[in-house]
């Protein structure tokens, strides 16, 4: 009888042995990707973005050479979409609906300027989640949904730039960033109940107007948490300030252009006559 026990303890142990096994065996596969590559002069890269995320399976990551690319992307995969500059790096929607298509959960895009298209980023379906859309400029693209991510160590987290107009920004967490959300020449965009910490500036405007900025938390600025300069009007209350050096600073505005005055109308008048009157004598 006690033979009998030891051998099937025995077998058991055998067999969660190898299920376990299995099972890391597969994650340890699952997390290893391939890396695909976009532009440059080596043998055997894509031409196009979407033929490499067509190409590619979960897990892979695309990397793209600095270039313009004219396309309208769709990713359907758990992927990396990396570009090598984003000042440099462009996908340029031409005015179309979206510029990028996320149907997917777990996609990650960063390193690229996004311009030109109704939508720069489009995400739909509403169990697609754990995304991360990081250090990227959103140009003349309008009506994208930033949310849900996390945003750490860049330069500027999320930039909307020349005229990305209609962008909700919410719910974000952005920490130890030089700049965690700039906007510049961009209008009536909402950032709201986003988390930012720990940066140099927490939120940048410049020339930027009819924008909301509402019921953030903002803390730990090593200069400003929220930063206006030639931003003229715009709304933002309802924030959380704590352990900023400055809560709220508004910069410089642009200088006016005056109406000429009664003194310069008389100046002008005089010189006219003195021209008349030398005509009239020669």
């Amino acid at each position: 009888m006690l033979r009998k026990l030891i051998s099937t303890l025995i077998f058991f142990y055998l067999l969660i042995t190898i299920l376990n096994f299995s099972y890391f065996n597969e994650i340890s596969f699952a997390i290893k990707g391939n890396n695909l590559y976009v532009g440059g002069t080596d043998f055997g890269n894509y031409t196009k973005i979407q033929d490499a995320i067509d190409n590619s399976s979960n897990n892979d990551t695309i990397y793209v050479f600095g270039k313009i690319y004219n396309e309208n992307i769709v990713i359907n995969k758990s992927i990396n979409l990396v570009g090598s500059d984003k000042n440099s790096t462009i996908i340029r929607g031409n005015n179309s609906l979206y510029i990028i298509f996320i149907k997917s959960s777990w996609v990650n895009i960063t390193g690229f300027t996004i311009k030109s298209g109704k939508m720069g980023i489009y995400a739909s379906g509403t169990n697609y989640s754990f995304n991360n859309i990081s250090d990227n400029i959103f140009e003349e693209s309008k009506n994208n949904l930033i949310k849900n991510n996390k945003f750490s160590d860049d330069n500027k987290a999320i930039v909307l730039n020349r005229w990305a107009d209609n962008n909700l920004i919410f719910n974000n967490n952005l920490t130890d960033n030089f700049i965690g959300i700039s906007l510049y020449s961009s209008f009536k965009n909402q950032i709201d109940k986003n988390h930012i910490s720990n940066c140099t500036n927490g939120v940048y405007l410049s020339y930027s107007t009819n924008n909301t900025i509402a019921k953030n938390t903002i803390d730990s600025s090593h200069k400003n948490g929220i930063y206006l300069t030639n931003s003229d009007p715009n709304e933002y209350s309802l924030n959380y300030f704590s352990n900023n050096y400055q809560d709220v600073k508004t910069g410089p505005e642009p200088p006016k252009i005056k109406a000429p005055g009664f003194d310069l109308i008389i100046i002008v008048f005089s010189l006219f006559f003195i021209l008349l009157f030398r005509k009239i004598i020669k």
